[in-house]
């Protein structure tokens, strides 16, 4: 088509404003289509608890919250690791009995909801998943407690189809320090060291997200395989324990692993981490008060019905925080070593911008806004996690149903 010169200074205008619209166009068609090619991986999310707790069907979009299978579909989201979070005051003798019936719940639901999502061991289950159309859920326990130091339970895990564990929670247990509790080890001790050694062995991604530096770094020492840090966020933007020291992101990439970075909010900004202090300084919730709730089960609850009301309303991290923690992390560890691990629960905050999974395009928009190649983003959005699920899995001892 041959088109005119402009003959008016309004004839420009308009001609300006029409291919001004067509290249607009054409680089939003062209980001969906880069969201929808891309493997779509978020490492962490908590939304056993509603499936247990809640007995809500996970095909339904589900009244509030930040991940249901429709929210999935929407966001081009194609594995969603789906975390068995074992609670800290369960240790030391009743973490086992919680991470069977999370992961019961979590089975019972992909086997319902088979001709969408399917249980993923593996990085070519991912792969094959992926390609038929469904959705793949790798399942993960977080917090070494749930195996109450037995090397049998943590078997037993993997043969039922767990195929990654966060070594600690909040709680130092009985073989590895947290990051948030009082150390006992120094990082890992004997039968701590032997769990590695195991994971190695059986083909367990090693989640260090939670864990001491101490920790850590004796995991960095010890294990033959890459590991991950599921949900943490990067030190320098934000001093909070759960975040990665560039040091820590260094000694990441050299061990071949993979940061996901999570969409917390006090993991996210110093300002809304202070906010939260202070909020937490005045008191803690009735159902966390001394004495305890003495039945358990009610406990979990309540915690669980709870969880959010107390954070902060105002001075929200946004995506563009987010998306700031990803580029530190990229600069410090670089593009191969980082994915997304969002930790976003159902009752608390998101950050601005991102409701939940269903608005993950809005990430891969904002990367491509920052600069990063096409080739990048799909590293970020999946593709390192799944240069290690293949790298770990596919090298262990094989599991038996």
């Amino acid at each position: 088509m041959k088109i005119r010169k402009c003959s008016t200074p309004l004839c420009c205008l308009v001609l300006g404003l029409l291919v001004m619209t067509m290249a607009c166009v054409s680089s939003k068609e062209r980001i969906e289509t880069l969201h929808r090619q891309a493997l779509v991986w978020d490492c962490h999310n908590d939304l056993s608890y509603r499936v247990l707790y809640e007995k809500l069907d996970i095909s339904q979009r589900l009244p509030g919250g930040h991940v249901d299978i429709p929210r999935l579909k929407e966001g081009g989201v194609d594995v969603q690791t789906v975390a068995l979070f074992i609670q800290n005051f369960l240790f030391p003798d009743r973490c086992a009995s919680q991470a069977r019936q999370l992961l019961a719940a979590m089975l019972k639901a992909i086997e319902q909801n088979s001709d969408q999502v399917e249980l993923a061991r593996t990085g070519s289950d991912i792969e094959r998943i992926v390609a038929a159309g469904r959705i793949a859920m790798p399942l993960a326990i977080e917090g070494g407690h749930a195996i109450e130091n037995s090397l049998e339970n943590l078997r037993e895990f993997h043969r039922l189809g767990v195929s990654s564990m966060t070594l600690t929670h909040n709680v130092t247990h009985d073989w590895a320090d947290s990051g948030a509790d009082e150390p006992r080890w120094g990082g890992l001790n004997q039968l701590g060291r032997d769990v590695v050694r195991e994971m190695n062995r059986l083909g367990m991604v090693i989640d260090i997200s939670h864990v001491s530096d101490e920790t850590f770094f004796d995991v960095i020492e010890i294990s033959e395989d890459p590991v991950i840090a599921s949900h943490s966020g990067c030190r320098t933007l934000n001093p909070h324990s759960r975040n990665m020291s560039n040091e820590m992101l260094r000694a990441l990439a050299e061990n071949g692993g993979v940061i996901g970075i999570v969409f917390v909010l006090p993991f996210l900004t110093p300002e809304y981490l202070e906010a939260m202090n202070e909020l937490e300084a005045v008191g803690s919730p009735w159902f966390q008060q001394v004495p305890p709730i003495e039945d358990l089960e009610l406990r979990i609850a309540m915690e669980h019905l709870n969880a959010g009301l107390n954070w902060p309303l105002e001075n929200l991290p946004t995506i563009e925080d987010v998306l700031n923690h990803i580029d530190h992390a990229v600069k410090i560890a670089g593009v191969d070593h980082v994915g997304l691990g969002a930790d976003m629960y159902p009752r608390t905050p998101s950050p601005v911008g991102i409701r939940g999974v269903q608005d993950y395009p809005h990430i891969t928009r904002g990367l491509k806004k920052r600069g990063y190649s096409d080739k990048d983003i799909r590293k970020i959005m999946g593709g390192n996690f799944l240069r290690v699920w293949k790298q770990v899995t596919e090298s262990g001892a094989p599991s038996s149903d």
